[in-house]
């Protein structure tokens, strides 16, 4: 077990603190308020209801893949993951959350070794997504929705444009497609590309896009092993 905190900033200034002490790398789990200091812990939402956040930093003690605001099963915005010991400064959300009783701060701590890559998307239309993939050795790896893994990214988005990205992958020089996560359309063309950053050496950064999604069309990894 690992522990695991973090911090949400509303746009008010209040800061939540966030504690897990029972964190099992590899498994996403529910990231809630640290009960040292709110005495009992509790997820986001139930809270601190009606009060907007602005910023969402999660720091995992060796690799972290994504964190994202989750209300009745739909991704609301994903947030800043960091290793611990590794950030510049509180990265902004895509858009503000305003809290709702049950909305919960998910997250996916990793082992220094996983290879866990997470691309996380917002839409022209205001749509947050995470696609995912592990690659295991060298050859092109498709990221599909976290929600459902029979998508593509043409499947869930058809229609809207990717308009900000963060892409996470602790392959480094292994990650051959350009440096980062591919999205071609049906024809195999690479229409945009998603720097990646891993988590255990800097911050991820959100990337400003504009890449219009179609049906058929698909992000990847290229890794050489």
């Amino acid at each position: 077990m690992v522990t695991v905190v973090g911090y949400a900033i509303t746009n008010t200034g209040i800061q939540i603190p966030l504690k897990n002490t029972s964190v099992t790398n590899g498994t996403e789990f529910s990231l809630q308020t640290d009960l040292d200091v709110t005495t009992t812990a509790q997820d986001i939402g139930t809270y601190a209801p009606g009060q907007t956040i602005t910023h969402l930093e999660v720091y995992c003690p060796s690799s972290v893949s994504y964190v994202y605001v989750l209300r009745q099963g739909v991704i609301l915005s994903f947030g800043s993951p960091n290793a611990a010991g590794i950030s510049n400064s509180a990265s902004p959300l895509c858009a503000p959350v305003t809290l709702r009783p049950g909305d919960q701060v998910r997250c996916l701590s990793l082992s220094t070794t996983a290879r866990n890559a997470a691309l996380c998307v917002y839409t022209n239309n205001g749509t947050c997504r995470i696609f995912v993939g592990s690659p295991t050795g060298a050859g092109t790896f498709n990221l599909n929705d976290l929600q459902d893994s029979n998508n593509s990214i043409g499947d869930t988005l058809q229609g809207q444009a990717v308009v900000k990205a963060l892409f996470t992958s602790v392959d480094k020089s292994k990650v051959v497609s350009s440096g980062g996560a591919w999205i071609r359309n049906a024809s195999a063309q690479v229409v945009g590309i998603i720097p990646a950053s891993s988590p255990q050496d800097v911050e991820p950064m959100i990337t400003n896009c504009m890449v219009p999604i179609s049906l058929n069309w698909n992000a990847t990894i290229v890794t050489s092993s």
